[in-house]
């Protein structure tokens, strides 16, 4: 019996239908696809195989793992040291700083968005244990957990297209040739979050719920106790399932192409070694009058034996030695089809171009427009996703509330970065290169890293030689002879951009 089976009787044993659970495995084809991408077993790129004139032989390609860096690049543009929460007053966002720390929040939003990025939907789960409650039914002491659910875990039970109303979140073990799932149901009834945990014994056939008629536990909260964790992208591979597309589910030809490229690379320069055929009589000097032989000299990368006959070759019964022509090595060629497909698989998932290239980019112009690119899709994500961060924060929130450390979540807002850059330092570089493109000026440059007033700014720019005109426009003034007027952004070129 499958789970989607103890699903569909659990269901019937509440009287709900939760037949629709088993459109997950038509989705499940999709998520191992993105899953052997993510993780560099692709058969016929990563494992693949070859013949070698008289069998066949299976090898591996490495992979460069293209994927997995562009969920985990993703995840660390969205989640940065400056993407923050804050509360109605100063306050109570400290009391959710300390949390915060606790609990490991943004480590486990980090994660969650690799996961959820990857495998199409992830979701983090907010719990608390209670260490006591007194005879007056308030708790004394206690801890608030946040657990990552990655994607084999969850099935959605009720759901329209794009929102799920009830959600189980399984465990499955086994022992002793029994299937045991722990399942966890999270649904909304009259605007209250109602929580079931069920045991499910399964034994062939057969499936023994504890509790069924009667739960194991049920618990009633204001708020949802979790949150998905899902791409803000069109989903191309079902209308029934609330699931996304993976983030590089567009992605995966030129992340092929890469792991292809890269084997091809590596063999070209390994091939391209000198290497210098000895016959075997030449290898091996006789000892002694049995006609014993001993090696010579030691095989080594570069020398390689040969039968004797074929050493001597057509042309001379007495030739002992001869060398391969060496191999082109070809690697600008095959550089520029792993760049190539760096740009392709970049702009595919809505990272940058240039984002996850070792190159430097050509000039600063197209740094900014590689950073409004990634900007503009990165609000896409922050869209969906911040309705989803701020129910995860109320439900912290009464979970702290209910283990004797109130904190009040009526008001939450989430504060994302402006700039994907994060970096101070690569921040300023940055800023350098829009006041050469004249979208920001000296002034604002000094009052935004300064602190300086408007006034303040004007000042100093005149006091170190600048004209008021250029402080506003981002035209630099040039030293007398100098006549590169794009030297702030020919100084940044190649680190500007890099999140």
């Amino acid at each position: 019996m499958n789970i989607f089976e103890v699903l569909e009787r659990l269901g019937k044993s509440k009287g709900r239908d939760y037949s629709r659970a088993k459109l997950k495995a038509n989705y499940d084809q999709h998520v191992r696809i993105w899953q052997n991408y993510y993780n560099g077993e692709v058969p016929g790129i990563n494992q693949d195989t070859y013949f070698n004139g008289e069998t066949f032989t299976q090898f591996r390609r490495q992979s460069m793992k293209v994927a997995k860096q562009i969920a985990s690049k993703w995840a660390c543009l969205l989640f940065t040291e400056q993407f923050s929460v804050t509360l109605k007053d100063e306050a109570e966002t400290e009391k959710f700083r300390a949390l915060e720390k606790q609990i490991d929040f943004r480590a486990k939003l980090n994660k969650g968005a690799i996961f959820g990025y990857a495998e199409g939907t992830a979701a983090l789960l907010a719990s608390a244990n209670v260490d006591k409650e007194s005879i007056y039914g308030s708790t004394i002491g206690g801890k608030v957990k946040l657990d990552l659910i990655r994607y084999d875990s969850i099935y959605p039970l009720e759901f329209d297209k794009d929102d799920i109303t009830t959600v189980a979140f399984i465990k499955r073990e086994q022992k002793e040739g029994l299937s045991i799932y722990t399942i966890s149901i999270h649904s909304l009834e009259n605007k209250k979050a109602v929580i079931e945990n069920f045991i499910a014994t399964v034994e062939g056939d057969n499936v023994d719920f504890t509790g069924a008629e009667k739960v194991v536990q049920e618990q009633t909260f204001n708020n949802q106790m979790y949150c998905v964790i899902k791409p803000n992208t069109a989903n191309d591979f079902t209308d029934v399932l609330p699931f996304g597309a993976s983030i590089f589910a567009d992605a995966l030809a030129p992340c092929g192409d890469i792991d292809l490229a890269a084997d091809l690379l590596r063999n070209d320069v390994k091939e391209g070694n000198q290497k210098t055929f000895i016959g075997r009589d030449l290898l091996l000097e006789k000892i002694g009058d049995d006609g014993k032989k001993r090696q010579f000299f030691e095989n080594n990368r570069t020398f390689y034996t040969v039968p004797q006959t074929l050493a001597q070759g057509s042309n001379s019964p007495i030739k002992q030695l001869f060398e391969c022509v060496v191999p082109e090595i070809r690697t600008e060629r095959i550089w520029k089809v792993v760049h190539d497909s760096l740009d392709w698989a970049c702009a595919a998932s809505g990272l940058g171009k240039g984002t996850l290239d070792i190159m430097p980019m050509q000039t600063a112009t197209m740094v900014v427009h590689s950073e409004a690119e990634k900007m503009q899709n990165k609000s896409l994500h922050e869209q969906f996703l911040e309705g989803e961060i701020a129910k995860l924060v109320k439900a912290l929130c009464e979970l702290s509330s209910a283990i004797g450390n109130p904190i009040d979540a009526s008001e939450v807002n989430i504060v994302w970065q402006d700039s994907v850059i994060v970096d101070t330092g690569e921040e300023k570089k940055l800023s350098l290169v829009e006041i050469d493109a004249g979208v920001f000026s000296k002034v604002e440059y000094r009052q935004k890293y300064f602190g300086e007033s408007k006034e303040e700014a004007e000042a100093k720019i005149a006091e170190m030689g600048g004209s008021l005109e250029s402080a506003y426009s981002g035209t630099q003034e040039l030293p007398e002879g100098d006549n590169s007027p794009n030297e702030g952004a020919d100084a940044i070129e190649g680190t500007a951009g890099r999140g």
